[in-house]
């Protein structure tokens, strides 16, 4: 089992397939999952707000909000294609893993469930039965939820989930599916499968109501993102794509340790243990695609990042010494140098603007 925190949980130990079987068995799996996925076209109603409430799988039919994440795929290789349940997981795509812990007794998020507990996932409108065949560590929660969940690639992406090298995060809502239901999918019931599409999203239901966007970063109304209770931050509706895509970057390292040197060398798709200024932000960077992926250089050299002056989403603030930057009216730092009220004392987002005296301002084209 990996060590590092990754922005997909680390997991047991896994195998690599070969090229081609992986090619041909991802063929059969989601051809399977395409059997499995239900889609409901109802509208949901947000006019009510929703009770908060520890996360708890209800009886059958019932669902529960909580955060998640995406793994698997491409952009995640080093999370191989066996599950540490031992079932491969392109012939298995209707997968999930637990998260809590580095064993299957200590990943508990959800109560320590079984090896094949089903679970009815639903996000945006779809949803689809899925089966325990993994667990993994996790990290901190997503959308304002605890995160105990992580999809399977194929899963993510069969429910409308856009793929995101394993940088995908977001709300969604998982019960137990009715029994009848369960048992048909295991081949064990006559009972149609359309029998098990889970309810549309009720009043206040925050996987269908909240302001989360495609990449799971929550939003908050007009052009100024909001640092949030817990240290991340709402992306403002108004911005665009790439600007979205960074703040999700940052929630995903807010509050990771400072360590000069840390992170470089590493791939920008994947979370360190620690950062230094220049890594956070490049991390943050290539969340908006601004940057290839194995991009890595010291604060020096993002004097010369994009075009010179002020953005009007995204300014860098770059010198020989150290860079940070804002984002839609936030301000990613890697310590709270406007004082005790600038928000937490390290790496993350901060509410105040601090002195810009030797700095070089540089912004991305068209931002």
């Amino acid at each position: 089992m990996s060590t590092v925190q990754r922005s997909v949980s680390s997991r047991g130990a896994r195998l690599v397939l070969e090229a081609l079987t992986a090619t041909l068995v991802a063929g059969v799996g989601a051809a399977v999952l395409a059997v499995l996925l239900t889609v409901s076209s109802t509208s949901p109603d947000c006019s009510a707000s929703t009770p908060g409430g520890s996360i708890a799988l209800g009886p059958a039919g019932t669902g529960q909000p909580v955060g998640a994440t995406e793994y698997g795929g491409s952009g995640d290789p080093s999370s191989g294609s066996v599950g540490a349940s031992g079932a491969n997981l392109l012939a298995h795509p209707d997968s999930y893993a637990e998260l809590g812990g580095q064993s299957f007794q200590t990943a508990t998020a959800m109560g320590g469930l079984p090896y094949m507990t089903p679970l009815r996932i639903s996000w945006a409108g779809h949803s689809a039965i899925a089966y325990k065949r993994d667990f993994g560590l996790g990290g901190g929660s997503v959308a304002g939820l605890p995160r105990v969940i992580d999809l399977w690639w194929q899963l993510a992406g069969a429910l409308g989930i856009p793929y995101e090298h394993g940088l995908w995060s977001g709300a969604i809502r998982v019960g137990r599916p009715p029994d009848a239901g369960a048992g048909n999918l295991l081949a064990q019931s006559a009972q149609p499968v359309s029998q098990l599409s889970a309810p549309a999203p009720g009043a206040g239901d925050p996987v269908g109501c909240s302001p989360v966007d495609a990449r799971g970063v929550a939003l908050t109304p007009g052009s100024r993102a909001v640092l949030l209770p817990d240290g991340q931050a709402a992306a403002p509706t108004d911005a665009p794509v790439a600007v979205k895509g960074i703040i999700a970057a940052g929630n995903q390292i807010v509050g990771k340790p400072y360590l000069y040197g840390a992170a470089h060398g590493l791939a920008l798709d994947q979370v360190a243990p620690a950062y230094d200024c220049s890594s956070s932000v490049e991390h943050l960077l290539y969340g908006g695609r601004l940057l290839a992926v194995d991009y890595g250089a010291p604060s020096g050299q993002l004097e010369s990042f994009g075009v010179a002056g002020l953005g009007r989403w995204v300014t860098v603030y770059a010198s020989g010494d150290h860079v940070f930057m804002y984002v839609a009216g936030l301000r990613w730092d890697t310590h709270n140098a406007a004082g005790a009220q600038d928000g937490s004392s390290g790496i993350g987002w901060h509410p105040l603007i601090r002195s810009s005296a030797g700095f070089v301002e540089r912004h991305p084209v068209g931002l």
